[in-house]
């Protein structure tokens, strides 16, 4: 297809609306990207419908391909099945004879396979149907019901034998595999877990994946206004915690605690401790997913129908997927090959589409990351300790094996890291020059075990022991049962998740020592406080988990507002494919080129050069000249001004040093000042105070002339990401510097360490560079946000004039040109220009 001649595939958008021609550009792109099995990365600034574009292309490939006719998917199973024997079918060794029967044999099972799954396909649609007529006559008919689940006689009293570990006897990988798979088949049995219980065929799918359940629930909120709301199989997955309607269960602290009181009701023996909405007969549960299916529901409407017809809305929607042809979930969810596992998640030749993508290296890196801190070793040590203690007589088998082995491995841990903080404190006292290499250094799985001298453990076996046993959820009960105090310190900076098990922590730090496939290292981060002294299993790649995931699917697509730096991704994701399987996409912005003014200012106040280096950010004329910089700034912008700072530390010593200067008494002169707050709970507030200051910057003030408001944020911080500062929100947004990572970060040290011994990609220095610019990009992506806005942005540091950092800034800032000027009296001119035409435009368009 000629993509200059979109004309072949018309995308049906919601009410009639034709769409604007970057979003027809974008799902044209889309939709051959996954025609082709392609992986794409696709950028569209925040404004720009995304989000309905990505819907609207990728529905619309669904549609067509599960329209085609019989005869073409026939065929299509014939090559399928072909390509899966294990011997050539055109063997010219073979008879023509033997050669025709063979192809017969697979044409007849295609076509019979293709027929049945069309019957199954139409039965269930005329379910479906029957259900969406019932479903409007309801609604109709009567307004809804608030639903409350009562609370079941499903608790059990736990007494000191709950917590006693079950006779543990495998010896070998091989039994332990055994026993897990016969554990797996009992509980699908049990709760109707496999395909077979609803009888629904697999249907052909997309994976909507993003990073949060509210940007899911939009997504959800998108799919409702497309035409395909009507017909499409939908379903939104979510963990326990989202979807339990068990009010007991939902009453437990923590994930943990909810996923082991769950499993314990699934198995409970009779009516009085099982969970009582696991549904007993297969009628009852394909009801169930018929009603999932009838319409889009986002997480909330789907934890709602679980109340009002008693079944549980977990359980169901796992039962769900095989039917569903458009699935939204979480990163975690899609990203960790066992969660994908345990969901019965199949990706072989579905979509996966990965929304707000320019993280997801970051995430990818993060979640297969293990921190074991000092502290956490100490508890685990020390409740394990105790439970042995209790229950030493009644244990048997191998379960006092594994326990001290344990025991041993924890003490090793505590040895390594007591030895390496000595090293470091003698290293500094100049009585040693030996290197504290574990301050910094890294080693590899193997090398990590074998210095901690616990080689002759078998790690593997102790994980399935951890796994099968559930030791830690014990030994957690029992801690909080009994006396035995569940913390070491009393170090009042040290905070201890009470309800979350020390030994879990181990348990995943084990895990991944033992995750071979995965390019990996771990070292000894020490840190101020010893408590937080820790062991760092740090994943260098990302690659080996999304190639796993681009093997199986169709196609992957890979969506964000700001994917610059691009080249990013083709290293550290993409460089195992074929550079003819990777397709770029980039659309400029909705807004014209006039509604943006971008400045680069190379000089300040002062009419010196200004860089905030790590050697010069810190001298007193730089942060003054910046000061009076901002100050000149706000008087000509109006409403509000967002100003990014490289990190808290930096944005409160500026801060400091302005107010004992007064340069911050004359930016609050024209403008109320604002901080971020460090945490999270105060971020609400803090935007509504900023919001209403610059909506009336002078309320209370007689003959005040504030001319709005201007908030002080830090790159990366809780404001440079998801928070929509649109129109007077933000009319200008300030750059601060480069916000480069801190070299001093032994994870950083290492993973620049591992890019340069990479023989093919980046180096390090363009790694580090990249990291910045992401991070960048992210934040002074918060200045446009819908079509109709306009702000202005303004990159103080001399190093935004080379041309190196410019080809790495979003490609509608680069589109919509970045203006150097010599002084600061050329930023206050073209600001103030900008802003009076904007007036004057919005003045002309109201009369």
């Amino acid at each position: 297809m000629d993509p200059t001649n979109p004309a072949p595939i018309a995308f049906p958008f919601p009410y009639g609306n034709k769409p604007w021609k970057i979003q027809h550009d974008f799902m044209l792109h889309l939709y051959e990207c996954i025609d082709a099995g392609s992986v794409g990365v696709f950028e569209s600034p925040t404004g720009t419908g995304k989000s309905l574009s990505i819907l609207c292309g990728a529905l619309k490939w669904l549609h067509d391909k599960t329209s085609e006719s019989l005869e073409t998917r026939i065929a299509a199973r014939v090559q399928e099945k072909i390509s899966q024997l294990t011997h050539a079918i055109d063997d010219p060794n073979e008879p023509e004879w033997v050669r025709q029967m063979e192809r017969s044999r697979i044409e007849r099972e295609a076509r019979f396979e293709v027929e049945d799954e069309v019957q199954a396909r139409k039965a269930r649609m005329e379910r479906l149907e029957v259900v969406r007529k019932m479903e409007k006559r309801r609604i109709a008919g009567r307004p809804a019901k608030q639903i409350r689940c009562e609370a079941k006689p499903s608790k059990v009293e736990q007494d000191e034998t709950d917590f006693l570990v079950q006779d543990y006897e495998s010896e070998d990988e091989d039994a332990a595999a055994r026993a897990k798979l016969a554990s797996e088949l009992r509980d699908g049995d049990e709760n109707g877990e496999s395909e077979q219980e609803t009888g629904d065929i697999e249907e052909l799918k997309i994976f909507y994946c993003s990073r949060t359940h509210s940007q899911l629930s939009q997504f959800v909120s998108e799919l409702k206004k497309t035409e395909y709301s009507e017909t499409i199989k939908s379903l939104s997955l979510g963990s326990r915690k989202n979807l339990c309607i068990n009010e007991d269960v939902l009453k437990l602290s923590s994930a943990p605690r909810m996923n082991d009181a769950c499993l314990d009701l699934q198995k409970g023996k009779g009516t009085a401790s099982k969970c009582p909405y696991l549904p007993s007969e297969k009628k009852e549960l394909r009801d169930f997913t018929d009603l999932v299916n009838a319409s889009v529901k986002d997480i909330e409407e789907l934890a709602h129908l679980g109340k009002s017809k008693r079944v549980c809305s977990y359980y169901g929607a796992r039962n769900t997927i095989p039917g569903s042809q458009i699935v939204t979930l979480p990163y975690n969810m899609m990203l960790q090959k066992s969660t994908r596992e345990s969901l019965g998640i199949k990706l072989k030749g579905n979509i996966v589409i990965f929304d707000e993508a320019h993280n997801i290296i970051d995430t990818i890196t993060s979640t297969y990351s293990v921190t074991f801190e000092k502290h956490q070793i100490e508890r685990a040590k020390f409740q394990l300790q105790s439970y042995f203690q209790k229950y030493s007589k009644r244990l048997k088998g191998k379960n006092i094996v594994h326990i001290k082995q344990i025991l041993i491995i924890l003490s090793a841990l505590q040895s390594q890291l007591f030895e390496t903080a000595q090293m470091k404190k003698a290293q500094g006292s100049g009585e040693s020059k030996k290197s504290a290499d574990g301050e910094s250094h890294f080693k590899s799985p193997s090398d990590f075990v074998n210095e901690l001298r616990v080689d002759h453990i078998n790690l593997f076996k102790i994980c399935n022991y951890l796994e099968q046993s559930k030791l830690a959820l014990k030994v957690q009960g029992f801690t909080e049962k009994g006396s035995t105090s569940a913390t070491v310190s009393k170090d009042g900076d040290i905070f201890v998740a009470k309800h979350i098990p020390a030994l879990q922590q181990f348990h995943l730090f084990i895990q991944a020592l033992m995750n071979v496939s995965l390019q990996g290292r771990v070292g000894i981060i020490l840190a101020e406080n010893d408590l937080n002294s820790c062991f760092k299993y740090l994943l260098l790649s990302p690659t080996d988990v999304f190639q796993e995931i681009v093997s199986e699917a169709r196609s992957v697509i890979l969506a964000g507002g700001t994917m610059e730096p691009m080249a990013e991704f083709k290293s550290q994701l993409l460089g195992f494919l074929p550079q003819e399987n990777v397709r770029m996409f980039s659309c400029g912005h909705i807004v014209p080129a006039t509604s943006i003014l971008t400045i680069a200012l190379s000089v300040g106040a002062s009419g010196q050069p200004i860089t905030f280096t790590y050697e010069t950010r810190m001298k007193d004329n730089v942060i003054h000249d910046l000061g009076n910089t901002v100050s000149a700034l706000c008087a000509v912008i109006p409403h509000g001004v967002v100003c990014f700072f490289v990190s808290y530390s930096y944005m409160d010593h500026v801060a400091a040093k302005w107010k004992a200067s007064g340069v911050l008494a004359k930016i609050e002169a024209r403008k109320k000042v604002f901080f971020e707050p460090r945490q999270a709970r105060s971020v609400e507030s803090c935007l509504n105070e900023y919001s209403a200051a610059i909506a009336d910057p002078n309320k209370g003030v007689e003959g005040g002339r504030k001319t709005g408001a201007i908030l002080f944020c830090v790159v990366g911080g809780k404001m440079s990401e998801g928070i929509n500062f649109s129109d007077n929100m933000a009319r200008g947004v300030v750059m601060v510097g480069l916000p480069y990572p801190s070299k001093g970060s032994p994870e950083l040290v290492e993973k620049m360490r591992y890019v340069d011994s990479q023989v093919n990609g980046i180096t390090s220095s363009e790694y580090y560079e990249n990291l910045c610019m992401r991070a960048l990009n992210q934040s002074i992506g918060r200045a446009i946000r819908h079509k109709d806005d306009y702000a202005a942005i303004y990159l103080i540091d001399k190093r935004f004039s080379t041309s190196r950092i410019r080809e790495k800034l979003p490609g509608w800032i680069r589109s919509a040109s970045i203006q150097d000027v010599e002084n600061l009296g050329g930023a206050i001119s073209k600001t103030a220009q900008f802003f009076r035409n904007k007036r004057i435009s919005e003045t002309s368009s109201i009369a």
